[in-house]
């Protein structure tokens, strides 16, 4: 990921439309999994730059973990809880020891290997624990966005879906998100843009974010009702059996 992307996210992220409303919806299906107290926990691998941290901390005991230097930085200047500089490996497998969910919030989309990624933490995660994993959708949206944010692939349904196969977890959960605005975005994503080496995050003018988070909003109440079946975005959620 290019790293002055940290630093545009670490200055947007408590206020843009996509991620506080990709916060809030994590927050609603996560719920449904793992009650709201201070004394359950959630591990984010990849937390970035702490946006969810600050948010789900107002819930839940969290601890955050990257291996990107810049992001850490920029969290644990902006989040006050435990963050750790590292990949999850053995040094720190003592970190899951009690953990009750482990939010990877557009981080598979990162790694080269993701079934074998999730099959490590899996292997730590206590029985019982969930996963919680957002990722992009559709090969078609792919752009100069994700190579900006070092994206190695966007997934369709049938692709997030196989890579639990052959691992101790059941599905709980699976939906598109981020819908109602998926025949702009894809538009947008489909005209040319030349060779920019800038994501497409900008923070629109304060009347303009409001209202896109309040449309993004809604999903909220469509996803009490059923999953989505097309969106921008993708979630998962997984038990450990």
């Amino acid at each position: 990921m290019d790293i002055g992307q940290f630093t545009l996210h670490a200055t947007m992220e408590d206020r843009h439309w996509w991620f506080v409303g990709r916060r809030e919806l994590i927050f609603e299906i996560l719920r449904r999994y793992v009650s709201p107290n201070n004394e359950k926990h959630i591990l984010e691998i990849g937390c970035g730059t702490g946006g969810n941290l600050r948010f789900l901390g107002k819930f839940y005991r969290v601890t955050g973990m990257d291996i990107a230097p810049e992001a850490v930085r920029h969290a644990r200047e902006r989040v006050d809880c435990p963050i750790l500089n590292a990949d999850f490996g053995d040094t720190y497998s003592n970190v899951f020891t009690d953990v009750d969910a482990v939010l990877l919030a557009d981080v598979l989309e990162h790694v080269e290997d993701d079934r074998g990624f999730l099959s490590d933490i899996l292997m730590r995660l206590r029985s019982g624990g969930v996963v919680v994993i957002t990722v992009p959708a559709y090969d078609f949206l792919w752009s100069n966005h994700d190579i900006v944010l070092g994206h190695v692939r966007r997934y369709s349904r049938k692709q997030l879906l196989s890579i639990r196969q052959g691992l101790p977890v059941d599905m709980k959960y699976c939906t598109s998100f981020n819908s109602l605005f998926f025949p702009l975005i894809a538009l947008y994503r489909l005209l040319p843009h030349g060779a920019s080496r800038e994501s497409d995050l900008t923070l629109p003018p304060a009347p303009i974010n409001n209202l896109l988070l309040a449309l993004f909003r809604l999903e909220k109440f469509l996803l009490k009702i059923r999953p989505l079946p097309w969106g921008v975005s993708l979630m998962m959620v997984l038990q450990k059996r």
